[in-house]
């Protein structure tokens, strides 16, 4: 378990890296780490995915020279893998609410941190029309991420891990 919680903080640090190289791409690209997290949940359960997103946060900080892509993974791409679920142990309409509120939250977060630190322009400046559209689609963007989420463990549990072979990799 050791061995593939390291081989996949590599991975996911590796494809961070990569979003600072393909700046235009850099949260679609970080998204990719949510892979590894959806298997380690599945296979092994929520502590080493939370130990996977330590790591990687530490890493990314320090490594990855575009900060954007390390704030979003520290307070949502990483993280949210691991507590949809505690999420949805709740009623319907409660985990909805939650789930939206926590997006809105941690988006305000770091898009107040990367404007205070210049880590991007201030475009759509606070109260501007522009400013909510963005609002209005990064929630719509978050509830297709949330969805495609499950369906993604879904896949992975039904089809691909007998496929792929890795009820012999991933021994308990």
């Amino acid at each position: 378990m050791i061995a593939v919680c390291g081989i996949f903080s590599a991975a996911e640090l590796v494809i961070i890296y990569l979003s600072s190289v393909f700046q235009m791409l850099d949260l679609v690209i970080a998204l990719m780490t949510v892979a590894f997290t959806l298997v380690l949940l599945c296979e092994y359960g929520s502590k080493p995915a939370i130990a996977v997103y330590l790591a990687v946060s530490v890493l990314s900080m320090l490594i990855v020279p575009n900060k954007f892509t390390p704030l979003c993974y520290v307070f949502f791409i990483g993280i949210y893998p691991i507590i949809k679920p505690y999420f949805e142990r709740l009623k319907k309409p409660f985990s909805i609410i939650l789930k939206f509120v926590y997006f809105n939250v941690f988006y305000l977060a770091i898009y107040a941190i990367c404007v205070k630190f210049a880590l991007l322009d201030d475009i759509f400046a606070i109260g501007s029309a522009m400013f909510f559209v963005v609002i209005v689609l990064g929630n719509l963007a978050f509830f297709l991420c949330d969805y495609v989420f499950g369906l993604m463990t879904l896949l992975y549990v039904a089809k691909l891990r007998k496929r792929l072979g890795f009820e012999r990799i991933f021994k308990k």
